[in-house]
């Protein structure tokens, strides 16, 4: 750009000239004039012998490259610029390399044999540095595709034409032909740089290689090492308990302690570093639903009139809500992390441990309480033995005293169960009893010489009974969250969750989270015994193994996935219609709000969702279940044409709705409220409380009195008998007057007529109508009570029937007579006596 600003001679001056009329010459094709470009082209000359069947470029055209390829070469310079982050692969790899060199060495080193939980924790390691390295692999791969791009963009511009050439007269065009040589100096200084960068990038990525593949051969090597390990996990490894000892005793348990801890460090916090992310929103839900439990809490003491009360009944969240948070959330934390390592999964299990501690502190008694406290040392003595790196044959004497002590405090909580029965519930005496077994083979083992097995087994008993505790106060938590949440939302006597029975939602949830716990629970104890990994294998494996069945290819792990979708659908389907019935009892007086009968459709709609979807993710395929339908479809014409009935009438039940969940029928005999308007059959709450199962089908065939159809307005009839001697227009008055009551329709107006003269008594029919249907027995009740009370008032009488009867003789019997009634009472009474007894025997 310097040229532009220096001073311009004559001569100068005319040739820009010159090629300006040229150029002006050369592109008016429209104005007729004909040209020859070869005139221009002879200004260029080849610098480097070109080949004449090269084709030479037009000044213009060249003038456009040159511009076009300044552009491209100030890109390429960006991407030279971003250099290869050589200082986190500097930070990370060293650090790998050692831990990959402490690996190998302990694996050459067979003197001393490897903890086989131990072993899981270096291929955890391995994993996490194989993951390390792949991230820094996936940099060098990105640097090297950069630099193949820039290295194709610079050879793309040296092998043009345009490179080679330049003007033959050097004045002519000298900010061209600067700008030109200054394009040719940045290609070739580019050229340098780039090639410095593929050297270090190279050098980088010979590097990760090498690990890569160093750690894919420790990786083999520790498989071979672990399935030798679990090979000899039965086989005996020292000596018998009685005879002298095969191992030698000099090994110092604080050095390996020590040791164990300063790789253990090492693990944890490259484990937690490579995870941070995921321990930062974890925090984050923490402190979220900490706060909202809190709040939930200060909300009931502030709000509720009984909140003393309310807060009684929750035992951890009211006294302890941040410990009772993280109990809740600690025992999904490890499904979070990928291949989580021995020293987290410990440090979990440790903070669990202790925040359980502190909750039952104030809820044991005192003895429980303290043989809970010998279970937790138990816990941490085996924890902390679970860490060690090598297998150190003089825990035997310690592990043994440990496993006997277990068993003691196992023992004495089985005895305050039987004393206590209500104290703890009846999962504690399943898992004392599992503590027992374990603890009991593992005594076994150490006396037999199994010292790995014993160990093993010793461990996963603490950890195991450790955790189930943990997910029983999970259980426990989470039941209380939702009694209170369903406390603070009762805001009035007509609001939804006044509605809700929560003995009836602790039955469902509890049942439901228990058997989720189960499942957690397994997944613990499989990993305590260290055959997770084999069970998950082998599982997987004959999940996939394709079979064949009638020329039909299937697989056990589709089927186990369509049973499982199919019956996570009915779960959710039977608690839609749970809470959907609870909210129709809200609206109980306004039928046209309630989903009554239309419940029956979501839940055919969830069914049927649930198994359209088990169908698409257990790849079963529609063509079999259509054969399945066809061969269900057989069955139907033979016996279960009753089951279908009841299904389809159910559905029509669902789109006329003659009845609802709420309303009061009468069919078959029957009577009482619907309570459910299930697939096949319906329930019917009846008067004296039973419950009445009828056939969908019974409802459309029989005939159906429902008496809420329309609304709840009932008609009530009194038959109400006088004696002949009463006034008949007093009569009419005092039942008019006792019907004048606010809870009794005024239109249609209340009625009395003179019904009947029967034998004994006039007969009124009293006819009124009441607003809601549930009432009606109560008001009849009143107004007859009221009618009684005003007819003894005012004398009318109400008549009982009267017979005279006449005996003229009793012509089967000769030559006895009738005695009338005076003669009867002149005779004694013990005489009376003996003849009632004589006609009696």
């Amino acid at each position: 750009m310097k040229y532009l600003y220096s001073p311009i001679n004559l001569s100068d001056m005319m040739r820009y000239i010159l090629l300006i009329c040229l150029l002006v010459v050369f592109s008016s094709e429209s104005m007729g004039f004909q040209t020859n470009l070869e005139a221009i082209d002879t200004l260029l000359n080849n610098s480097e012998n070109v080949e004449e069947k090269v084709s030479k470029p037009t000044l213009e055209g060249s003038i456009k490259r040159a511009q076009d390829y300044t552009i491209l070469l100030g890109k390429l310079s960006v991407k030279l610029g971003n250099e290869l982050d050589t200082l986190t692969i500097l930070e990370d790899l060293p650090i790998a390399e050692r831990l990959i060199e402490v690996v190998e060495g302990r694996l050459e080193n067979r003197d001393q044999g490897i903890n086989i939980r131990y072993l899981s924790e270096l291929d955890n390691l391995l994993n996490n540095i194989r993951s390390q390295v792949a991230v820094s692999e996936r940099r060098i791969t990105a640097r090297t595709e950069e630099l193949i791009s820039v290295r194709t963009g610079l050879d793309s511009m040296r092998q043009d034409g345009l490179m080679k050439l330049n003007l033959k007269d050097p004045d002519i065009l000298p900010e061209y032909q600067t700008a030109l040589a200054q394009l040719r100096n940045r290609i070739s200084r580019a050229d340098s740089i780039l090639n410095a960068q593929r050297v270090l990038t190279a050098g980088y990525q010979t590097r990760v290689s090498n690990m890569m593949i160093r750690v894919t051969e420790i990786s083999s090597a520790l498989d071979n090492e672990r399935r030798r390990a679990e090979r000899a996990l039965l086989s005996r490894d020292i000596n018998f308990l009685w005879q002298p000892k095969s191992y030698e005793s000099a090994s110092n348990l604080s050095e390996v302690f020590m040791d164990s801890l300063r790789l253990n460090e090492v693990i944890l916090k490259r484990y937690l570093k490579s995870h941070l992310g995921v321990i930062v929103l974890i925090f984050i839900v923490f402190v979220v639903v900490a706060i909202w439990v809190r709040n939930m809490v200060l909300k009931i003491k502030a709000e509720k009139e009984f909140a003393k009360i309310i807060i009684d009944r929750a035992h951890y969240i009211p006294k302890y809500p941040v410990l009772s948070v993280v109990v809740m959330i600690l025992p999904f934390v490890p499904f979070f992390f990928t291949n989580p390592t021995i020293s987290f999964t410990t440090l979990l299990l440790w903070i669990d441990v202790v925040v359980v501690t502190l909750l039952l502190w104030s809820g044991f008694p005192k003895g429980l309480f303290q043989t809970w406290l010998g279970f937790v040392f138990i816990f941490f003595v085996y924890t902390v033995s679970n860490l060690y790196r090598d297998v150190n044959y003089s825990e035997r004497w310690y592990l043994l005293v440990l496993s006997v002590a277990g068993i003691f405090l196992a023992f004495r909580i089985l005895k305050f169960k039987r004393n206590n029965p209500e104290m703890l519930p009846y999962l504690i005496t399943i898992l004392v009893k599992l503590f027992i077994g374990l603890q009991s083979f593992s005594i076994l083992a150490n006396i037999f010489g199994r010292f790995n097995l014993s160990k093993l087994l010793g461990v996963a008993a603490a950890l195991s009974f450790s955790q189930a505790i943990g997910l029983y106060l999970f259980v426990q938590i989470v039941m209380e969250i939702i009694y209170l949440q369903i406390e603070v939302r009762k805001t009035n006597e007509n609001d939804f969750t006044s509605y809700i029975d929560f003995h009836g939602i602790q039955t469902r949830v509890k049942r439901t989270l228990y058997g989720f716990v189960s499942l957690i629970w397994i997944y613990y104890f499989l990993d305590n015994l260290s055959l997770l990994d084999l069970f998950m294998d082998e599982g997987f494996s004959f999940l996939a193994t394709e079979r064949n069945l009638f020329n039909t290819k299937f697989t056990y792990g589709n089927i186990l996935v369509f049973f499982v979708i199919v019956y996570v659908a009915s779960i959710l389907a039977n608690n839609i219609a749970y809470f959907a019935t609870i909210k129709d009892q809200q609206q109980g007086s306004l039928r046209e709000k309630r989903l009554g009968s239309s419940i029956l459709l979501i839940r055919l709609g969830v069914l049927a969702a649930g198994f359209i979807l088990a169908i698409g993710a257990s790849g079963i395929g529609f063509d079999k279940i259509a054969i399945v339908l066809g061969a269900l479809t057989l069955g139907i014409s033979f016996g279960l044409q009753t089951i279908v009935n009841n299904l389809v009438s159910g559905v029509i039940l669902a789109f006329e709705k003659p009845i609802q969940i709420g309303d009061a029928i009468e069919v078959g005999g029957r009577s009482g409220t619907v309570k459910d308007v299930g697939i096949r059959s319906s329930k019917i709450q009846s008067y004296d409380g039973s419950e009445i199962i009828i056939p969908n089908g019974d409802l459309l065939s029989q005939h159906l009195i429902n008496w809420t159809l329309s609304d709840k307005r009932r008609r009530v009839e009194l038959l109400i008998g006088v004696s002949y001697r009463s006034d008949v227009d007093l009569v009419t008055s005092l039942i008019k007057k006792r019907l004048e009551r606010d809870d009794i329709m005024k239109a249609p107006e209340p009625r009395v007529y003179l019904q009947n003269f029967a034998d004994s008594a006039i007969e009124f029919r009293v006819l009124f109508w009441v607003e809601n249907f549930d009432i009606w027995v109560i008001l009849r009740d009143e107004v007859m009570r009221g009618i009684f009370s005003d007819f003894n008032t005012n004398g009318v009488e109400i008549p009982f029937p009267q017979r005279d009867l006449n005996i003229k003789n009793f012509p089967w019997l000769k030559g006895e007579s009738i005695k009338s009634i005076p003669e009867v009472r002149e005779e004694s009474e013990p005489q009376d006596n003996s003849d009632i007894q004589g006609n009696e025997a």
